[in-house]
């Protein structure tokens, strides 16, 4: 089929058509800066009492080291990238990244043989050695070349054996990386959410690949099926297994420690690819390295070494070795970025999985061109860290070195004669383990012993068995990319049915729910069902949600066997969420809620009620479950469950519940939330008389903000005059929301305008977003009384980078350091509208507080060209809806029926039915030009305050 891939992306499907010769490096930062020298860089590392650093590598023997891998005869292959660059330029393909083949032949902890294996290939990320050559991750696409006899000499030209792994056109960073070999055989790799992934084997249709957004995934070499494990996560780099085999891995922002749980889908910033996934698991350690309440800057540059360094982690190993002390053994070695050092965490089990726990850091450098980019264990059983070094952090604003980059070897006392250099690293150990890999790997585990190990002493064994007894089975709401073959075995899957009764082991406990989307579906009920009965999970971080993954296609296509397992279920959260995926089919499928409602015993009725209240969530009526009445009179009620009781006999269009409804609302003495939350129910079921309703509360504080939002439904200008004659009466902090619903119709942005023209509303008050969203009306008439009233909003900034550069010129340290920095901070609050800085601000627009926000070429390219690079997560979407009303945010999450935008200030659900247009705007939320509208000084100001490393006061 026709390929969608850009002319450079197709370059790199003929790898070995590039230029023979290798281009030239040059740098990219302005200045031509140099780091220190590698001698000195190794004297600046703080290691253990014990420990010593020898130089392993350095430039130009080495350079831009981005991943690294060991072969069987203990040689460290090295990938060189020297295509990533800076932002603007995203990529310099007149550039081309080299594999490197270091050795040292006299173990004295230098390499003094290299060797260059393949220097024509771009967008080099990872490389792995083994099955007769060499893996390398070159987006979008993996490489094989052949070295069958290990000469480091190609056999031939690069084979492409998967692609799909897309650089995202508005995005480029958090692309795939990682290979890794894994002990049951498979390569392993990593991907970040920002570029989504498409997998497959060349040539495979669109709609036989493999979605992933984020994760981990695995590749078979001989049966080239392709498999995604996980789905989430912003940017894992870094990966590894422990003695047992269960694999951890890093990632970045959004927590950074994580257990891979095939099948499972862990918490992100952006929504899941899976409507029925409703909550997902979130990582494992019970600490981050930053401050999160504050700047993670405050963490950098070893500030805080309680803390841990900053949110930034890559490269990771977990030490198995015995060159270093027993202390280190076992223990998960990370890389920070911005500290400069390595973060340790001791994992421990927890419930069915794993928690991490914080170590003291080691291994911490005063270079400050230091970049550790990869740690591992080498064949000696000294670690190795790759150290990028450059000036750059996380997104390269002010260019790249690519003439400098080290490797550090680590060592306790002297070290001993290698060892065979197998990986992963568990391979090595003695015990059932490693002896099971490997008879797996040479094909010698056969079915029925690996169903002998099912009642093995040692649960590791037990989970292991369950794993490569299905793993051929075939998948499908865990996505693969498989042949077209039915493996299940019968006799297996009744022997995990009956672990799931009766063992006692949690981690064989959470297998089984893994493997849940490894079954047909006619067969997932019965071992569901044997899960859900164990009480003693109820709350466990993981078995609630894994079961729950695997029942949502079942759900769709065998609703009654769902409810079956719902009656039986112990989990509360479980039969919350089966409720809420059955109740969401109501109006084309309401046997199943009805079958639940009036079959499910009084212990899961709270359940039922919260999964029901979730499901309707933005509907403005629903069908009425025949079973309700009968359940709804049978509920323990409490005040909140009372509540939650009117709310959806209202939804159902049960008169009186609305009759109750409403004099709740108009209830003075009722407290303030439960009128709110009565108020919002009748917004939504927008009775005949909510405008009266909503009149009467506008002059009520606590209520007037729902009250105004309320008479948002009714396009009259009298009422956007009442609102402008109320707008002072509102709370400071809730004046945004107010403004909000003025800018939604045309007729209350006419107001707002005019009273905004007479002074009586501040011009500050509307913000760049407030008025970008006066643009999206699309009335010429009120376009020009913005421009006269507010001022001009710039969709063109002209030549943006001839700006960016007058601007940098001006803004020199000098002039940065006579800021007002606290006028700078009164400035932000354009800014705030739609960031959050510091816990405060808005949502809608990337939380500054960890950003690149220090370098001031970051913050100038993102001001004056917002739209340069616009993550698909931060697209602004324009909704018209029938009303008339018009409403811009980000699209946070949507359902079938409904669709929920973050707006400035707050999320609003609304039906797909009631939207009369939806349009996606192609440029960034951010208006370009905001700085043009400003004094010199003012700008100043601004920068500096954004610059500033922390809050400062406004008095």
């Amino acid at each position: 089929m026709p390929s969608r891939l850009t002319p450079w992306l197709l370059s790199l499907l003929l790898p070995c058509s590039l230029p023979a010769a290798f281009p030239e490096l040059h740098n990219s930062e302005p200045g031509n800066p140099e780091p220190i020298s590698a001698k000195e860089a190794l004297s600046k590392l703080h290691l253990p009492e014990g420990f010593k650093a020898t130089l392993y590598a350095s430039e130009p023997g080495v350079q831009n080291p981005v991943a690294m891998a060991w072969d069987a005869q203990g040689r460290m292959w090295v990938a060189e990238n020297y295509t990533y660059a800076e932002r603007s330029k995203r990529f310099d393909l007149s550039m081309n990244d080299r594999v490197i083949v270091l050795e040292d032949k006299d173990h004295d902890g230098h390499a003094e043989s290299r060797t260059v294996f393949l220097d024509n290939i771009q967008m080099l990320t990872s490389v792995e050695v083994g099955r007769g050559g060499v893996w390398l991750m070159c987006p979008p696409q993996v490489l094989f070349v052949p070295d069958a006899n290990g000469d480091a000499i190609p056999d031939g030209p690069p084979q492409v054996v998967l692609d799909g792994f897309t650089v995202a056109k508005d995005n480029y960073h958090n692309f795939a990386n990682g290979l890794r070999w894994g002990p049951d055989g498979w390569l392993y790799g990593r991907c970040g959410h920002s570029c989504p992934a498409n997998i497959g084997v060349p040539g495979t249709p669109d709609e036989e690949r493999v979605p992933m957004k984020g994760g981990i995934w695995r590749f078979h070499p001989e049966t080239k099926i392709a498999e995604v494990l996980t789905h989430g996560t912003t940017n894992p780099w870094g990966h590894d297994w422990d003695k047992n085999g269960e694999l951890f891995f890093i990632n970045t922002v959004t927590g950074h420690l994580w257990h891979l749980i095939p099948g499972a889908h862990l918490h992100d910033t952006s929504p899941s690819q899976n409507p029925g996934v409703y909550e997902r698991i979130d990582m494992i350690a019970d600490h981050y390295h930053f401050d999160t309440s504050g700047s993670w800057q405050d963490s950098r540059d070893g500030k805080a070494n309680s803390l841990g360094g900053g949110h930034a982690h890559i490269g990771m190993m977990i030490y198995q070795a015995d060159q270093w002390p027993e202390a280190y053994r076992n223990k998960l070695f990370t890389l920070n970025m911005h500290g400069r050092r390595a973060n340790v965490e001791r994992l421990e089990r927890l419930g069915s999985g794993y928690v991490g726990r914080h170590e003291p850091d080691v291994f911490l450098s005063d270079d400050p061109w230091f970049r550790g980019i990869e740690i591992s264990t080498g064949p000696d059983g000294s670690g190795y860290i790759l150290d990028w070094s450059d000036t750059g952090e996380c997104h390269e604003s002010t260019g790249v070195h690519r003439t400098s980059g080290r490797i550090f070897k680590i060592s306790y006392g002297t070290p001993g004669q290698p060892k065979p250099a197998l990986y992963p690293r568990c391979m090595l150990a003695s015990g059932p383990l490693p002896a099971l890999w490997k008879q797996y790997q040479e094909g010698k585990a056969t079915p029925a012993m690996l169903q002998g190990l099912l009642t093995d002493s040692d649960e590791h064994v037990r989970a292991w068995a369950i794993r490569l007894l299905t793993d051929f089975w075939p998948l499908d709401s865990l996505t693969s990319q498989r042949p077209k073959r039915e493996v299940f075995d019968e006799s297996t899957y009744t022997q995990l049915v009956k672990l799931a009764k009766t063992d006692t082991s949690s981690l064989v406990q959470l297998t089984l729910a893994s493997t849940l989307q490894r079954l047909p579906l006619n067969k997932r009920a019965d071992l569901a069902k044997a899960l859900v009965k164990h009480a003693e999970y109820a709350e466990d971080k993981n078995l609630p949600s894994m079961v729950w993954y695997g029942l949502i296609p079942l759900a769709q296509s065998q609703p009654d066997a769902v409810v079956a397992i719902a009656k039986d279920c112990q989990w509360p959260s479980t039969t919350r969420w089966i409720t809420r995926n059955l109740a969401s089919r109501i109006e084309t499928q309401p046997e199943p809620i009805n079958a639940l409602l009036s079959q499910a015993p009084a212990r899961v009725q709270q359940a039922l009620l919260q999964g029901l209240s979730e499901a309707f969530q933005g509907w403005r009526k629903a069908p009425q479950p025949t079973a309700w009445a009968a359940f709804s009179t049978s509920i323990k009620a409490d005040p909140e469950t009372a509540q939650t009781v009117r709310e959806l006999s209202s939804l159902f269009g049960d008169g009186r519940a609305l009759d109750e409804v409403k004099k709740l609302a108009l209830d003075a003495q009722a407290s303030v939330e439960n009128r709110t939350s009565a108020l919002k129910t009748l917004i939504d079921a927008r009775p005949d008389d909510l405008r009266e309703v909503c009149e009467k509360l506008l002059e009520v504080r606590g209520l007037n903000v729902m009250a105004a939002k309320g008479l948002a439904q009714f396009n009259d200008p009298a009422i956007g005059k009442k609102l402008v004659d109320s707008y002072r009466k509102f709370n400071s902090q809730d004046r945004p929301e107010v403004i909000a619903v003025l800018v939604s119709r045309p007729a209350f942005a006419k107001v707002l305008l005019d009273q905004m023209a007479t002074g009586k509303i501040a011009r500050a008050d509307l913000s760049a977003f407030h008025a970008r969203q006066i643009r999206s009306l699309n009335d010429d008439a009120l376009t020009q009384r913005l421009t006269e009233v507010w001022g001009e909003l710039r969709e063109s900034a002209g030549d943006k980078a001839k700006m960016i550069e007058d601007l940098k010129a001006k803004l020199t340290p000098d002039v940065l350091a006579k800021a007002d920095l606290r006028n700078g901070r009164a400035m932000y609050q354009i800014c705030s509208a739609c960031h959050t800085l510091y816990g405060e601000g808005g949502k809608v627009g990337p939380d500054l507080t960890g950003s690149g926000r220090s370098n001031i070429d970051y913050l100038l390219e993102n001001i004056v060209d917002p739209s340069g690079v616009v993550s698909a997560d931060y697209r602004m979407s324009i909704l018209t809806l029938k009303d008339g009303r018009v409403l811009s945010g980000v699209i946070s999450k949507q359902t079938d029926r409904t669709l929920t935008l973050r707006l400035m200030t707050e999320e609003t659900t609304v039906e797909k039915s009631e939207i009369a247009k939806q349009d996606t705007s192609p440029v960034s939320m951010m208006p370009e030009g905001l700085l043009m509208a400003f004094q010199p000084d003012q700008i100043r100001d601004l920068i500096a305050y954004l610059m500033h490393p922390s809050q400062v006061p406004l008095q």
